[in-house]
């Protein structure tokens, strides 16, 4: 059975072999930890998690394929296993076992949430999710009605209304109980947008649209993204998003950023980390330049993360988008000309 998540480059046969490493740093209850994971297309190889208690790097576990090692900070270390599964994470094996210390940290990385909104799939089931959770928070839900009125989608608030799934349940035989489960959940409600109506340009009344049927795809996203957005920001927790600004007005962008920064809609220091192109993000009043990213594709497909910080004469308050666009940073596709495709044949 080949692991899962094993992905290698595969524009370079050297790698083909090689593990897949990820390494993270994180601040938890104000202390910092180091956490290790290596990987090839069997089983775990390396796995290691540190911490830094008054700023001495301290061992918590280290762990060479089904070998473990705990350090002396490992707390209650007669409880657990002291042997890895091949195809686990050890950290995910000693939370399993409700081991206080280990699962403490094990929920920082439960809180992560992740969003992309090129997948429909995706976003559909995040559609059921973020329903389901503003059917129980009704202030996350009049938050999300006042996001979307502000963002000019010309709606003024939107309602939850129970729909008939018992054609769904007949279908059942068959199908996978996971499956069905979703298939059901998507049907179980539906999400009406109201709109004003008029007559001779004056208001007379209001309309329902069918958010999943008469709704545009950012309206959609605005729905599923921002209700996550607001979850993530009541919650405390970090979101990864992929194209932020993918059907969205890069002014929406901005304001849904923005929400991070401003300590009464984050109380609780929630962080987002998102994927652009849309260079009117790369705004000093935004983001610092240590919190700016890009990434260069060489003539070997191999792909460079660097940081605007890396260049010593860009300013916190230099415009980056227009460093960007200079080409000072790089990171720029290399695009040939029109003549080369339209030349001879």
């Amino acid at each position: 059975m080949i692991f899962p998540f094993f992905k290698p480059f595969l524009l370079d046969s050297a790698y083909s072999q090689k593990t897949t490493d990820f390494e993270l740093f994180f601040i938890l209850d104000g202390i910092m930890y180091e956490y290790n994971l290596a990987f090839d297309s069997q089983e775990v190889i390396s796995e290691s998690l540190y911490f830094h208690p008054q700023n001495k790097k301290e061992k918590l576990f280290e762990r060479e394929r089904s070998e473990v090692t705990l350090g002396d900070f490992f707390q209650n270390q007669d409880k657990v296993f002291k042997k890895a599964f091949k195809k686990s994470a050890y950290l995910s094996l000693v939370a399993a076992e409700e081991h206080q210390q280990i699962r403490k940290i094990y929920e920082y990385f439960e809180g992560y949430v992740v969003f992309s909104s090129n997948n429909t799939d995706f976003r559909k089931r995040l559609e059921v999710d973020i329903t389901q959770k503003l059917l129980q928070n009704e202030t996350l839900r009049k938050r999300l009605a006042k996001l979307m009125r502000i963002a000019d989608t010309q709606i003024d608030d939107f309602l939850i209304e129970e729909s008939e799934v018992k054609f769904f349940e007949q279908l059942s035989e068959g199908i996978p109980e996971e499956m069905l489960k979703w298939i059901i959940d998507r049907h179980k409600y539906e999400i009406l947008t109201v709109h004003k109506s008029y007559k001779n340009r004056h208001p007379t009344s209001t309309v329902k649209f069918d958010l999943s049927e008469q709704e545009s795809v950012g309206t959609k996203i605005l729905y599923a993204l921002g209700g996550l957005i607001l979850f993530v920001l009541e919650s405390g927790r970090i979101i990864i998003v992929d194209e932020l600004d993918n059907s969205l007005h890069h002014k929406l962008s901005k304001l849904l950023i923005k929400l991070f920064h401003v300590p009464k809609s984050n109380p609780k220091n929630a962080q987002i980390i998102f994927a652009t192109h849309e260079t009117t993000l790369l705004n000093w009043e935004l983001f610092r330049k240590d919190q700016i990213y890009f990434t260069e594709k060489d003539k070997y497909g191999e792909t460079d993360l660097f940081s605007a910080q890396d260049f010593d004469s860009v300013k916190n308050d230099s415009p980056f988008d227009k460093l960007y666009l200079q080409g000072a940073f790089g990171g720029e596709p290399n695009i040939k000309e029109m003549e080369f495709i339209f030349g001879d044949d």
